[in-house]
C-alpha cells in the first residue's frame, strides 16, 4: 500500500467500495449514495496526489488538503467529521526523518437500509526519509462491525507495518505485512433473535513484497490463516505462498503510469474499466514476454492432524508478440509442473464429516449409514484416480503431478484432452458492432 494514499484506501477498504464501483455495489449492503460519496471523495484526493510522486511530497499535499464544500456534509454523515483520517505532522524521531499522524475516530454509521457500521478509533503513524522516497507506516484498528438485524460480522485487531522504498523509476519497493486477529461472522436462527456465531477465522496474515533484481522486479505474496472453525468442525491451518519473477521494471512503471493518467481523467463507470483492463491485458503481454514464471511455493491446508499440500511453477516460453494473435499458439508455450499431495486419512475425516451432516442421527442406523457414505465418497477420490492412473498412493498419501507442455496437459503422465470448446471459446473474438445510425447533421 502506498502510504500517500493511507488516508483513501483505509477509508475505502472501511466500506469496501472502490471509486469505479459506484455503478455495482449490492443495495443491501450500501447505500447508493454513500457509493458515490466515497468515489468522489478518492477522486478529490487523486487529483491533488497526482501532480506529486515522491511519497513525502503526497504526504505533505494531503495533510494540507480539504474536500469540496458539496462533498464535506456527505462525508460528515458517514464517518462523522467533514475529514475523515486527516493527516497531521508531528515533532519527534530520528533527525531529518519527517512523522505524521493519521486517526478515524471511533463513529457508528447508521444507514437507513439496514445495514449498519461501528468502528473504533484507527491510528495510522508514517515517517518519511529526508530523501522523501523511503516511508515506514504502522497501522491499528481495534474492531470494526458491519451488522444487521440477522446477521453481523467483526473483524478485531488489525494491524499493518509496511517498509517501503519510491524509486527513481516511480515503483515502490518493500514489504507490507497485514494482520486480524480474528473475523467472527454471526447470524440469528430461523425464529429466533439472538445472533450466534456460524464462522471465525482466527489469526490471519497477509505478506507482500516487491523487490527488484537488475532490470526486473520480483513480487512475493504470501497469507496465512491459523484456523477456520464452523459448528464442531476446525480447519487447523490454510497457507499459501507464490512468487512472480522476471517480471519488468518499465512494463511496472507503465502500468504504473497508465493508472494516475486514467485517474485523471473523468471517465464513465464502462469506459474506466474498459482502459484498465487494457493497461492489464498489455502489461500481461509484457510480463509473458520477459520470460515471467509464477511459483506456487505453498498452498496447503491442514485438518485433524493431516495437511493437503500443492506447489509448482507455471510460465511460458520464447512468446513473441505474434503469439498473441493466435491463442492456440501461445498456450503451446506455456509450461507448467504442479505437484499435488492428499493424505487419504483427510479425504476419509472430511468425507464423514460430510455425510455425518446428511443423515439424520435418529436413524437406527445411522452410524452404518455414514460408515457406508465415507467408504464410498473414499472410494470415489481416490479409488477411482489410481484405477484411472491419475494418481498414485504412497505413503497414506494420494499423489500426482500435472504438467503442461507444448499445448498438452497430463496428468500423473496420463495425457488429458483439453476440451475444443475451451480452446474455441478463448479463441473467439467478440462480433462486430453495427456502425452507428447517422444523426440528422451527417444525413
Amino acid at each position: 500500500m502506498k502510504q500517500t494514499l493511507l488516508a483513501v484506501t483505509l477509508a475505502g477498504g472501511l466500506l469496501a467500495t472502490p471509486s469505479h464501483a459506484q455503478d455495482a455495489a449490492p443495495a443491501h449492503f450500501l447505500k447508493q449514495e454513500t457509493i458515490i460519496t466515497l468515489g468522489d471523495a478518492a477522486k478529490e484526493v487523486q487529483a491533488v496526489l497526482g501532480k506529486e510522486r515522491t511519497p513525502g511530497k503526497r504526504l505533505e499535499a494531503y495533510s494540507k488538503f480539504q474536500f469540496s464544500p458539496e462533498l464535506r456534509p456527505k462525508l460528515q454523515e458517514i464517518f462523522g467529521t467533514e475529514r475523515p483520517l486527516p493527516m497531521t505532522r508531528v515533532a519527534g524521531g530520528v533527525k531529518g526523518q519527517v512523522n505524521y499522524v493519521a486517526r478515524l475516530a471511533p463513529y457508528a454509521y447508521k444507514q437507513d437500509n439496514g445495514t449498519d457500521f461501528t468502528w473504533t478509533e484507527l491510528v495510522s503513524k508514517v515517517n518519511v526519509d529526508k530523501s522523501g522516497r523511503a516511508t515506514t507506516s504502522t497501522t491499528v484498528w481495534p474492531s470494526l462491525v458491519i451488522s444487521r438485524p440477522d446477521m453481523s460480522v467483526s473483524l478485531l485487531n488489525m494491524n499493518m507495518i509496511s517498509k517501503q522504498q519510491t524509486g527513481a523509476d516511480e515503483v515502490t519497493y518493500g514489504t507490507a505485512v497485514l494482520k486480524i486477529g480474528s473475523i467472527v461472522m454471526r447470524d440469528a436462527p430461523a425464529g429466533d433473535t439472538e445472533l450466534k456465531e456460524t464462522m471465525r477465522f482466527e489469526d490471519i496474515e497477509a505478506k507482500s513484497d516487491v523487490r527488484r533484481r537488475g532490470a526486473m522486479a520480483e513480487i512475493i505474496y504470501g497469507s496465512s490463516i491459523k484456523a477456520i472453525v464452523f459448528g464442531n468442525e476446525r480447519v487447523e491451518h490454510v497457507n499459501s505462498a507464490f512468487r512472480l519473477t522476471n517480471v519488468p521494471v518499465k512494463a511496472v512503471a507503465e502500468l504504473g503510469k497508465q493508472w494516475r493518467e486514467q485517474q485523471g481523467k473523468k471517465l464513465e463507470a464502462a469506459e474506466e474499466r474498459e482502459q484498465l483492463l487494457k493497461a492489464l491485458q498489455d502489461f500481461g503481454k509484457r510480463v509473458a514476454i520477459a520470460g515471467a514464471t509464477l511459483f506456487i511455493d505453498n498452498i496447503s491446508i491442514g485438518y485433524h492432524g493431516n495437511t493437503a499440500s500443492l506447489k509448482g511453477r507455471i510460465g511460458f516460453q520464447k512468446v513473441v508478440e505474434a503469439d498473441f494473435k493466435d491463442l492456440s499458439a501461445l498456450l503451446k508455450k506455456l509450461v507448467g509442473r504442479i505437484e499435488v499431495r492428499l493424505p487419504v486419512a483427510l479425504v476419509r475425516d472430511a468425507s464423514r464429516a460430510f455425510i455425518t451432516r446428511t443423515i439424520n442421527p435418529a436413524a437406527p442406523d445411522a452410524a452404518k449409514q455414514i460408515d457406508a457414505g465415507t467408504d464410498s465418497v473414499v472410494s470415489m477420490v481416490v479409488g477411482r484416480t489410481v484405477s484411472g492412473g491419475y494418481g498414485v498412493v504412497e505413503q497414506d498419501e494420494l499423489r500426482t503431478v500435472i504438467e503442461i507442455k507444448d499445448g498438452k496437459v497430463t496428468v500423473n503422465g496420463k495425457p488429458v484432452e483439453v476440451p475444443a470448446g475451451v480452446i474455441n471459446s478463448l479463441n473467439a473474438k467478440a462480433a462486430p458492432q453495427p456502425a452507428p445510425a447517422p444523426t440528422q447533421e451527417a444525413q
